[in-house]
């Protein structure tokens, strides 16, 4: 596999980079860690940059790259823990927009969030339901629908004016983009050690029928190609997490000394790092795998589980031993790598863990 970089990825990765490392300072990663969790200003440079309509056609105001070059942006924001709905602006809310939206839908939202105006978001988590088959209900009254239902752990819905539901109907499955603030819908904050999660509760909101994306009731397939991006997605957020972890952690054990010698010389230490290094190749390998084959249009459900697996499994790994290594300094909130830590442990569960995705990838790989 060869995943290098060409002239324009690398320019754009730099780019993302250097707004992040220039605004993620520790004292705004601070400020910005508490409420809403909401870096404005960083938000309205990635906007000024084009950055946030990266993955946007260019005829809705975009730079009209694909699904892996947002993947090595949202991988930025992961080395920076910049407190900023990228994911779910722009991976649950806009990308399934543009990918199955109508012209009308497009030139409704994809403008407006590539512009830095409009946050949205995506519900595609349940309480114990699989998110390819939602348990929450639409039926149809008159021209428009009726929606009923819970959404729990939705990123980014204290700030979102939009939020695209996936439902099951009669006729199908399907998403509606709902208005935030509608009749019927009720936000409730989930307190989290990281940024808030919100649980979405839907009583017998109405809405109008071109509020369908696309107009589109199907058999899961749309659903399902959204939910493959979307989790890849976090996948890259989460490798960018590990390897700037293992880079603080190599230099805290290579600068810090213990018993007249270096930290990193023990060989415990050095072993710990040497795993959490190939688990953080790993993460990152597979990530670049599957965010390639979908951006390509290529069946991926195998390399997503995959990358969803390593970054479940291998970010707990690296999250753990990070912490490990530094000590008591670990649990400082003064110090950074307890963000990462945490980042990487929110993502861990966000649409599956590490053994029910496993589970998947055999029965996938069983039946082909």
């Amino acid at each position: 596999m060869d995943f290098t970089l060409n002239e324009e990825q690398q320019a754009l990765q730099g780019l993302a980079k250097q707004i992040l490392t220039d605004k993620g300072t520790l004292e705004r990663l601070k400020e910005h860690s508490e409420g809403h969790w909401f870096d404005s200003d960083t938000w309205s440079e990635f906007a000024s940059a084009g950055l946030l309509g990266v993955a946007i056609p260019e005829e809705f105001g975009g730079l009209g790259f694909s699904f892996l070059e947002l993947c090595l942006v949202l991988a930025e924001q992961g080395r920076r823990v910049v407190a900023m709905p990228l994911w779910a602006t722009l991976v649950c809310g806009a990308l399934p927009i543009s990918m199955f939206g109508t012209d009308e839908q497009k030139r409704a939202y994809l403008p407006s969030v590539a512009d830095g105006s409009r946050i949205m978001t995506g519900a595609y988590e349940e309480f114990g339901a699989d998110p390819e088959t939602p348990s929450t209900t639409a039926t149809r009254a008159g021209d428009g629908w009726v929606i009923n239902g819970v959404k729990t752990a939705v990123s980014a819905a204290g700030l979102a004016t939009e939020i695209l539901i996936p439902v099951t109907t009669p006729e199908g499955t399907g998403i509606f983009i709902l208005d935030a603030k509608a009749q019927g819908v009720t936000i409730a904050r989930q307190e989290m050690m990281t940024h808030a999660r919100f649980e979405i509760t839907l009583e017998n909101v109405k809405v109008d029928g071109s509020a369908l994306l696309g107009g589109l009731l199907d058999d899961g397939a749309a659903l399902r190609l959204i939910l493959d991006h979307v989790t890849t997605a976090i996948c890259a957020i989460s490798a960018g997490c590990a390897q700037e972890a293992i880079r603080i952690a190599a230099e805290h054990v290579t600068n810090r000394f213990q018993f007249d010698r270096p930290l990193a010389t023990f060989q415990a230490v050095g072993q710990r790092m040497a795993d959490s290094f190939i688990d953080t190749q790993a993460m990152n390998l597979t990530m670049l795998s599957a965010a390639s084959h979908l951006s390509l249009g290529e069946p991926a459900r195998e390399q997503v589980a995959s990358a969803k697996y390593w970054a479940a499994e291998g970010g707990s790994r690296v999250g753990f031993a990070v912490l490990h290594v530094h000590g008591g300094i670990s649990i400082d909130l003064d110090y950074p790598i307890h963000r990462y830590f945490l980042w990487m442990k929110m993502n861990e569960f966000t649409l599956g863990a590490a053994t029910p995705t496993l589970l998947r990838l055999g029965r996938m790989i069983a039946a082909s």
